[in-house]
């Protein structure tokens, strides 16, 4: 059975029993310092044990929890803080008769970071503060409040100098906080008393109890809790520790020292060839001062490495570093094997990448930035849809990007400091965004989940709106136009942007007609049918595909398997031109490596270029290649419209052979996914597509009718002899196997079946359905 949120706990609704509390010297801090941190603990009687005692945190900020030792929790997820959700869990397993502690580690960030908007200036709140309470008996609760113990962590902060490739490093001095501060009451009895809170913000004297204005909470823990696991890192080095690939968690580590000795850990996403991790100006640190004893301290931020590096001046040993993973549970993951064993190690490698990208959000990458993307996210949760019994982060990850700003669009990345400060927006993400909404249904398809989602699509569609000529084209569009790494020109009227708008006016007008809003669904198509119409201007007669870009009345000659597979998806090249855009995007013979990175040359597979974003702000560079003849291919990421574009001109058993492309990432990486063909960093969760395509278009497994009532299954094996899957439903697995003689299904949904150009209907249960399925 698929899982598309967590079993929530029951609360009683209105205000907590719990107040806002934090330590009373709340301005006495180690500066200059990003992060402030504070450390809470209270005890209480039991004389007996409840079978369930649900609890609740909410913060400002971030906090761990623990109970009697225990760590019960960890949150709240990342969000807009003007739409927090409260973190929570069921300790009555962490329980005990006669006296209990409860502690909570909490941080606040003082300014926007990757994963963390500030409260607006003069909310009182915003400088910290945290609230817990939970029921441990009939009638009996336990809540924070002014009788708690509360300290300010002196040295454990984070650096300033954050940036939008350099997440900085974290800072924790073990002389402020006692080793068994969790387990031993008299470890804190010396510390003060915590300071009740108000929420006080203009024109209201403020609660001292959530919810409360700006933050809530309303609502409760969205997405499945991590099972933390800890992974030992081997060592390679006197001060090199190394793990089997890239793991993703908080930084654990063992160490002995004099007290007052600063040991630093330097995180490294790359290795050398000698094996040693390869430390890069982007890798994140852990700085940990000595107490003069042997201790084990575990980071509060989330570090990627594939190594450690350990530096220091003092006299140090150190036991054993760990990575404590906590990623999103893949429950039951979803099997694939199939002829080729490239593609079976494909299959599993773009799995693990998604999985190294899902935290408590969908973020681009685990090492370098960790941020919540508004378009990236469409891959992670296409692999998570389909290998994942586990939806609840495919169904959060929407909700948390649907935070439109005053003019429909949504932030280029969520609940975090692009957002905060709207740095910038990026147009085709919007689009992106859109798709996974249409996915929602498809998948879940509960309309009360999908409605205000909707609502906030047709903002971002109507968006485009404004900046269409009077042909109905988007031209000019402003922003960060990404499309991809790749060299795609944007100027003027835009081939793939008037693409991704088109699928989603489409995606709009078919939610909508979904949830009875038939008048909006009219509007959308009508759109869609002048944008049609104006789309006929980017196509070019003489060599019978679409260019990238119309600047003026000059069509530009530059093309791309961006506009070509766009023009698909979007339902705006006429179905008779289907085939002829399909040679254009699989002629191997003109299809160059072209991305802005390397003005001058190709950027090929493998060759290290950095990404590159001198262009934005010098503007695109004219091309290097014979633009009337070549067509710039695409990056991983857009590979899925592409591969969708496939499918939907009827050549899906040409995707099984696209996909061997990805052979090339895992020459760099083995173990996870890269960002582009050519470099960036070497696990980017929206390179996955693959491990979606082998089950969605190789296999041909996808919903059938909106929230997966039912099933189609229309094989297109195209180079392979045989393949089989196991595929979530919110029904049970679906197990398929489709060779050179027939297909077998077992299918707890009714089926639709689809082979050699027949379609045929039927029940739930086991099928053999004889037939070919290499070439169809």
């Amino acid at each position: 059975m698929v899982v598309v949120a967590p079993v929530p706990l029951t609360f009683p609704a209105g205000r907590w029993r719990a107040a806002w509390i934090w330590p009373h010297r709340s301005t006495d801090w180690d500066g200059p310092t990003r992060r402030r941190t504070a450390a809470f603990s209270t005890t209480f009687h039991l004389d007996a044990v409840p079978a369930h005692a649900p609890a609740r945190l909410a913060a400002i900020g971030r906090a761990t929890w623990y109970v009697n030792g225990h760590e019960a929790g960890r949150g709240p997820v990342r969000n807009n803080p003007q739409r927090m959700v409260w973190d929570d869990a069921d300790i009555a397993p962490f329980l005990h008769t006669g006296t209990n502690q409860v502690a909570v580690l909490a941080t606040v960030d003082v300014d926007e970071t990757a994963w963390f908007m500030p409260l607006p200036e003069g909310t009182d709140l915003r400088n910290g503060a945290v609230a817990w309470e939970a029921l441990v008996g009939d009638g009996l609760w336990v809540a924070s409040d002014d009788t708690w113990h509360a300290t300010v962590l002196h040295g454990w902060s984070a650096d300033p100098n954050m940036g939008l490739l350099k997440r900085g490093g974290e800072h924790a001095d073990c002389r402020a906080l006692p080793a068994h501060w969790t387990t031993r009451p008299d470890d804190i009895e010396a510390w003060p008393t915590a300071r009740r809170r108000r929420a006080n913000s203009f024109g209201s004297s403020g609660r001292a109890v959530p919810p409360s204005f700006p933050v809530g909470p309303n609502k409760g823990r969205p997405i499945t809790r991590p099972v933390p696991t800890p992974i030992e890192l081997g060592r390679v080095g006197p001060n090199a520790f190394t793990a089997d690939r890239i793991v993703v968690g908080t930084l654990l580590v063992d160490l002995e020292a004099p007290s007052g000795t600063t040991v630093v850990f330097n995180g490294a996403e790359q290795l050398h060839p000698d094996g040693l991790p390869r430390n890069e100006a982007y890798d994140s640190t852990f700085t940990v001062v000595a107490d003069g004893t042997r201790r084990r301290i575990e980071s509060v931020d989330i570090f990627g490495v594939h190594g450690v590096t350990v530096a220091t001046d003092g006299d140090v040993v150190v036991h054993g570093v760990h990575i404590v993973e906590r990623l999103h549970p893949v429950v039951q993951p979803s099997t694939f094997r199939c002829s080729d064993p490239a593609l079976e190690r494909i299959f599993d490698v773009g799995r693990r990448t998604v999985s190294i990208c899902s935290l408590d959000s969908y973020v681009d990458c685990p090492s370098r930035e960790q941020r919540a993307w508004t378009g990236d996210s469409v891959v992670h949760q296409m692999v998570d849809l389909t290998t994942n019994h586990d939806w609840s982060l495919a169904a959060w990850h929407p909700v948390l990007a649907a935070s439109p700003r005053a003019d429909g669009m949504l932030p280029m990345a969520v609940a975090g400091e692009i957002e905060h400060t709207d740095i910038s927006i990026v147009p085709d993400w919007a689009l992106h965004w859109v798709r996974s909404v249409h996915n929602l249904f498809r998948y879940v398809g509960d309309p009360e989940a999908v409605r205000p989602l909707v609502q906030v699509a047709e903002g971002v569609v109507r968006w485009f709106e404004q900046y269409c000529d009077a042909d109905g084209l988007p031209t000019d569009v402003p922003g960060w136009v990404l499309i991809d790494w790749s060299s795609v020109y944007s100027d003027g009227a835009n081939s793939t942007i008037a693409g991704l708008w088109g699928r989603a006016l489409l995606d709009l007008a078919e939610l909508s007609d979904w949830l009875g809003d038939h008048g909006r669904a009219e509007w959308a198509r009508q759109r869609h049918r002048t944008l049609a119409a104006g789309f006929e201007k980017l196509w070019d007669p003489e060599r019978r595909l679409y260019v990238d870009s119309m600047v003026g009345d000059t069509r530009l000659p530059m093309a791309s398997q961006h506009g070509q597979a766009a023009a698909i998806v979007g339902r705006l090249a006429p179905p008779d031109r289907w085939d002829r855009l399909v040679e254009v995007m699989l002629d191997e013979s003109n299809l160059v490596h072209a991305a802005f990175a390397n003005a001058t040359a190709p950027s090929e597979p493998g060759s290290g270029t950095e990404l590159g974003g001198v262009y934005l702000f010098t503007g695109h560079p004219d091309p290097w290649w014979d633009a009337e003849r070549q067509i710039v291919r695409a990056q991983p990421f857009y590979r899925y419209v592409l591969h969708d574009a496939l499918a939907d001109a009827g050549h899906a058993h040409r995707i099984s052979a696209q996909l061997l492309d990805w052979q090339a990432l895992l020459d760099r990486c083995p173990t996870s996914f890269g960002e582009t063909w050519y470099g960036g960093t070497t696990c980017h969760g929206w390179s996955s597509t693959p491990t979606r395509d082998l089950v969605q278009h190789v296999l041909g497994v996808q919903p059938a009718t909106p929230g997966f009532a039912s099933v189609r299954i229309a094989p297109a094996l195209g180079h392979l002899e045989w393949a089989e899957a196991t595929v979530p439903s919110p029904a049970g697995d679906i197990r398929v196997r489709a060779d050179g003689t027939g297909l077998t299904i077992e299918s707890p949904l009714p089926v639709e079946a689809t082979w050699n150009g027949a379609t045929e209907l039927l029940a739930a249960g086991s099928h053999y359905i004889p037939g070919t399925w290499l070439t169809t």
